[in-house]
């Protein structure tokens, strides 16, 4: 029997402002009798530039998105930060913007997990430092964000990635333009003619919603208010229902969150990411075969949605499907986005192992452990590699 387990996800708080101490003035005379010492002169903290990255967010024919698109800066799995882009498709992203009173992320990736038996499912939350230390570092004149990217998010597309690199507070924040493309097959999500029909009233307040969210230091229940009016006047305003959903989110308002997006579904049957919103929600509440669902909902209206066939692997590894998790773990892997969600790695390594394939397994365990050293799931599987080296079953790797 295939043991079910549990499933944390975690989002770190990570771009903040340092307090700078006051210098006080003036110099204590010498003790009577003593020649005056030479002043040092006071070294004053070196403040930090804010470091901002700037864009554009187009459709693949060139034209404005005509929807808000969310614009996500994505490390090692896990959504760092958000913004939305303006109705022109321009952002702007603040990397060193305190945390307090931003929009958390919503739907970071799950990036690793514990594993107490390695006899199969999921049974422990995150661990070490995922992305913390590896996704960005340094607080100061720059940052490296060489394991991070930035991505669009609009229903029924599929965004192009800009990976970053080291950066500095000086260098030209223009990143350029992420393109986004319509998904092959069914095209979901396309919500485009339900906001054009919104009446007049209506369409004001999600765009009120839509710039007060794009601030620096958003006011949360002011952009619920008005995504709650815009619905109010037209209920079929899917796109209204989902942020006003990832804003309850943002409020840890999973209940909330969880009406909204279904919601949206009633409004726009064929809304991709809702359905991918809930698979997510029900992963963090340990609900595996609800994440099942609609992660295969959301498949169906956009076969290819990647971060859909994530959640999908993961749920079905903690019910012991094997070979639907396989299917799915392999479209992650095999496709542009792996990197983030370096957690395909060890599902595809449990899969192997479960098949008796143990070569197969190390590989996958050992590229985990890679992408994800001080994770505590990695310490558990260097055990269990260096078991299966005593058993004969691989041999021994030199690093």
């Amino acid at each position: 029997m295939v043991k079910s387990g549990i499933i944390n996800v975690i989002v770190f708080g990570i771009l903040w402002h340092p307090v700078w101490a006051q210098q006080q003035g003036g110099q204590q005379p010498p003790p009577s009798g003593q020649a005056p010492q030479t002043q040092q002169p006071t070294k004053r903290p070196d403040r930090q530039r804010p470091l901002f990255l700037t864009g554009k967010v187009v459709m693949a024919d060139g034209r404005e998105p005509g929807e808000q698109v969310r614009v996500e800066l994505i490390c090692q799995g896990t959504v760092r930060r958000q913004e939305y882009a303006s109705s022109n498709g321009t952002f702007s992203m603040e990397l060193n913007q305190g945390s307090q009173g931003t929009l958390q992320p919503l739907d970071a990736s799950i990036s690793s997990t514990g594993y107490a038996s390695l006899g199969g499912g999921f049974d422990a939350g995150l661990g070490g430092s995922t992305g913390l230390s590896q996704g960005i570092s340094g607080q100061g004149r720059s940052q490296n964000l060489s394991s991070c990217e930035v991505q669009a998010q609009l229903a029924g597309y599929q965004s192009d990635s800009i990976t970053l690199g080291p950066r500095r507070a000086l260098d030209n924040p223009d990143i350029g333009v992420i393109v986004l493309h319509r998904l092959d097959g069914r095209d979901g999500g396309m919500i485009s003619l339900k906001t054009l029909a919104a009446p007049k009233d209506a369409r004001k307040a999600y765009e009120k919603a839509g710039k007060e969210l794009i601030k620096k230091k958003p006011n949360l229940s002011k952009a619920t208010k008005e995504l709650e009016k815009a619905v109010k006047i037209y209920e079929e305003f899917a796109a209204a229902w989902y942020m006003l959903g990832e804003v309850r989110m943002a409020q840890d308002n999973r209940s909330g969150a969880s009406e909204a997006f279904e919601m949206a579904i009633t409004a726009d049957a064929e809304y991709t990411n809702p359905r991918v919103s809930l698979a997510f929600i029900a992963l963090e509440e340990e609900r595996w075969e609800d994440a099942v669902q609609s992660s295969e909902e959301a498949l169906q209206i956009s076969p290819n949605h990647i971060k859909a066939h994530y959640y999908n692997a993961v749920a079905n590894s903690s019910l012991g499907n094997v070979d639907i998790a396989e299917t799915s773990a392999l479209k992650v892997h095999g496709s542009a986005e792996v990197q983030n969600f370096p957690l395909v790695h060890y599902v595809l390594g449990w899969i192997m192992s479960k098949r008796g394939d143990f070569d197969a397994a190390a590989v996958h365990y050992r590229t985990f452990m890679e992408v994800q050293p001080e994770a505590r799931l990695a310490e558990r599987l260097r055990e269990q590699l260096t078991d299966w080296v005593e058993q004969g079953l691989i041999e021994k790797s030199d690093s």
